[in-house]
């Protein structure tokens, strides 16, 4: 064929959408290396050194990998180690409805998408450049932050050992030691939950705060270490917490 199959993006592509396609390959926590779901994910969705980003490259891995007869209209590659992704089901990320995980990083992809899949690509971002449709690149990114630091609905908590090791998992120990943080030991539907419930006013005196009552460890620095070898003393209970949320549908942005 004389003329490209593919149009090609490249973008860094956010937590969701890349832990989306894991949850319907990969179901938690554990991952089979010979599970044939597995290695259809890696067949499909995995290049760990691409040679090139552009729409030569689509069309030859897409073609390589069996994706072109008949061409499948979207394809994502992810790019990075198979441990980081394999990760997301365990540590490295946080439950996502039913089966699913989203990551706490982010990774790097190509997005590779046919004729058509582009031209609705492009008439979206002329939409954005007119304003008529409002990106929540902010909003998502203050989201993923907040479940980074926040979020911990695999582990119970409660002891320094925790504090300790998840602070420095959750990268609040690289450059300084944060003085206090709070891990909810809840499903994150049911923290989302705690957006619909009434507003009250935040502490700047803005009326997208809402309260709940949820499960969590209170890690406190001791005073006394430094980065990056904090050391924490931890508080487990059962407490009110106040959440700021925004979005539409409105999600966790601040605790």
């Amino acid at each position: 064929m004389g003329e490209s199959l593919l149009e090609e993006m490249t973008v860094s592509l956010g937590p969701l959408l890349l832990v989306f396609m894991l949850g319907l390959v990969v179901t938690p926590p554990t991952l089979a290396q010979n599970d044939p779901r597995y290695k259809k994910f890696l067949t499909q969705h995995y290049d760990a050194k691409p040679k090139g980003r552009d729409d030569r490259y689509c069309d030859s891995v897409m073609r390589k990998r069996g994706l072109t007869s008949p061409c499948k209209d979207l394809n994502t590659f992810v790019h990075g180690s198979t441990d980081g992704i394999k990760a997301v089901c365990g540590t490295g990320g946080n439950p996502y409805g039913n089966n699913l995980r989203i990551s706490i990083s982010q990774f790097q992809v190509v997005m590779a998408l046919s004729r058509t899949q582009s031209l609705l690509l492009l008439l979206v971002l002329a939409l954005l450049g007119l304003g008529l449709v409002q990106p929540s690149y902010g909003q998502d990114r203050m989201y993923q932050r907040f479940l980074r630091q926040h979020v911990d609905s695999q582990q119970a908590g409660g002891s320094d050992s925790y504090c300790n090791l998840m602070m420095q998992r959750r990268k609040m120990t690289s450059h300084q030691c944060k003085r206090f943080n709070t891990f909810i030991h809840e499903d994150i539907w049911n923290i989302r939950s705690i957006c619909s419930t009434a507003s009250i006013q935040c502490k700047n005196g803005q009326m997208n705060c809402h309260e709940g009552v949820v499960k969590v460890t209170d890690c406190r620095e001791t005073g006394s270490s430094r980065a990056p070898n904090c050391r924490y003393r931890a508080s487990a209970s059962i407490r009110r917490v106040v959440i700021a949320c925004e979005g539409n549908p409105e999600v966790p942005i601040y605790l």
